[in-house]
């Protein structure tokens, strides 16, 4: 089995390829990458972080594996920087996935009801044309608002989730799923949809006391292990959650860790 996550690198922070890569490897998923920008450091919580961005640089890698006729399994993007990469993941699709490859799509761009510093409004349109294409998308309820167009809530009924999974289905994608999902302040998880056979899967971890930069990533990469391998939703959903449960609960006594999570020793823990 073999990927190519295309997302940027932030040298510093626990995020994008920087977790996507291990993780996915330590899950026996062969990881090749795409670099979309190199950031000092992640967007949250750093200043003047810089960003590099790789766009004139994409075509020529992506022509280069075309021409070795280099082919994939999946192609899992992330976060997007430039408006411009869009067509790039596109081309991509056409040319690089192998037969009954995988268009996976984490549109990773926003939380709490706003996008992520440096990203314009040019980006929500530019991902609805990949989300249009995908197999897979793994969004969290802002970047679900974002891509519905439609408000933002700090809380959701079960009816609601529901509705807004329906909905993204509409767009494109055979396999959605919601993630930061809660009705009760006790638990947190992730709901799923598959539009072919109209099933809902769920699961729902313990709630932790505190958030941190990355674990959207870190999830996604779980989760998408387990689709490529074939595993059923209910226990993909099951494993991405708990090890962000468990990457919280290593990373909670250290105070000075704030700006992502412990996930290597969640890691070297798995037999």
């Amino acid at each position: 089995m073999k990927i190519v996550s295309l997302q940027d690198i932030s040298c510093y922070g626990q995020c994008s390829l920087t977790v996507s890569l291990p993780v996915l490897s330590a899950y026996g998923i062969e990881t090749a990458i795409l670099p979309s920008g190199i950031l000092s450091t992640h967007t949250g919580g750093f200043k003047n972080f810089t960003v590099h961005d790789l766009t004139d640089e994409m075509p020529k890698i992506i022509n280069h594996w075309i021409e070795e006729g280099i082919k994939f399994d999946a192609i899992y993007t992330g976060y997007i920087g430039d408006a411009r990469q869009f067509e790039m993941v596109q081309d991509m699709k056409k040319k690089l996935l192998a037969e009954g490859g995988k268009l996976i799509v984490d549109p990773a761009m926003a939380d709490h009801g706003k996008l992520y510093p440096a990203l314009s409004e040019d980006i929500i349109d530019g991902m609805r044309t990949i989300v249009r294409e995908a197999d897979l998308i793994l969004p969290n309820i802002t970047e679900a608002s974002f891509l519905l167009d439609v408000p933002y809530k700090e809380s959701y009924t079960e009816h609601e989730i529901h509705d807004l999974l329906i909905k993204l289905s509409e767009i494109g994608p055979e396999t959605t799923v919601l993630t930061g999902v809660s009705y009760t302040a006790d638990k947190i998880g992730a709901v799923a949809y598959t539009k072919s056979t109209a099933k809902f899967d769920e699961y729902f971890a313990e709630y932790q006391p505190r958030s941190y930069h990355g674990t959207g990533d870190i999830f996604s990469s779980v989760a998408i292990a387990g689709y490529l391998k074939g595993e059923p939703l209910t226990e993909l959903l099951g494993e991405a959650c708990e090890f962000i449960v468990n990457c919280i609960k290593k990373t909670m006594p250290d105070e000075t860790h704030g700006y992502g999570v412990k996930f290597e020793e969640v890691l070297a823990e798995r037999k």
